[in-house]
């Protein structure tokens, strides 16, 4: 059976494209209005610190990701017009996680990562959509216990690639690592961040982290135009272990 590799090729689209939310293409549309508002302020009698630079955020934020054990991260995409989601927590390396890919309205699959071992659950959608609608009924509600060979093209599917991808973007780095790159007070779910997008603005993009000195990232917005979306990070170093599923639920594919 050769549903898995052909499957999943066409579920990993949404984490090809995350790669690229932060494409932050430049704009010749800039605006100055900041100049008369801070000559404005400037009389007044305390001085309010200045962000950090956006090149010295980024560095940060890639740090401070890059050395997390755990992680969850949720977004929605649109390839060509279709909707897509991911929903992807546990250990950054891999080896303890869960992997939620939707594609259009309706269908999903869930790979588990434990002890070495891979396993794919698919809603109804999403088998009928791959193989039939009779094997949704016979594969509903089970675990697909994945052979190493179908397995190895996971292999890349963790946060660790994931956020590597992100920021060793070229698109990313040039738009929010130039010297002309927008760095903003903001707030996220409470708490105080900076917000970075090209000189463009945040029509082009932006990343959001956290403003307490590690720069630990919350959100990237990518453009509003175009095949992009939004992803969203949390539960930096604290995700709980995924327990492998009931082997009363586990169907083995043959090898």
């Amino acid at each position: 059976m050769h549903v898995t590799r052909r499957a999943l090729g066409a579920l990993a689209i949404p984490l090809l494209t995350a790669t690229a939310l932060a494409g932050c293409g430049s704009d010749k549309a800039g605006t100055t209005s900041s100049s008369s508002s801070s000559s404005s302020s400037s009389s007044s009698t305390t001085t309010e610190a200045a962000p950090p630079a956006a090149a010295e955020l980024f560095d940060q934020a890639r740090k401070t990701a890059l050395a997390a054990d755990s992680a969850h991260i949720t977004g929605s995409v649109k390839n060509d017009g279709q909707p897509m989601t991911i929903d992807l927590a546990g250990t950054t390396d891999g080896t303890n996680q869960t992997l939620e890919l939707g594609v259009g309205k309706g269908a999903k699959a869930t790979i588990l990562t434990v002890g070495g071992k891979y396993y794919l659950l698919g809603n109804d959608e999403f088998w009928t959509s791959q193989i039939s609608a009779d094997a949704a009924k016979l594969l509903g509600g089970k675990y697909v216990r994945m052979p190493a060979t179908e397995a190895k093209e996971l292999g890349d599917m963790t946060i660790k690639s994931l956020l590597t991808d992100l920021f060793d973007d070229k698109e990313m780095q040039k738009a929010l690592k130039s010297t002309d790159a927008k760095v903003t007070k903001s707030t996220y779910d409470g708490a105080a961040a900076y917000s970075i997008a090209d000189k463009g603005g945040k029509a082009n993009g932006e990343l959001l982290v956290s403003a307490d000195g590690k720069a630990t990232m919350f959100k990237i917005v990518g453009p509003d135009k175009g095949d992009t979306g939004t992803l969203e990070f949390s539960e930096w170093n604290s995700v709980a272990k995924v327990a492998a599923p009931d082997p009363g639920k586990v169907i083995n594919l043959p090898k």
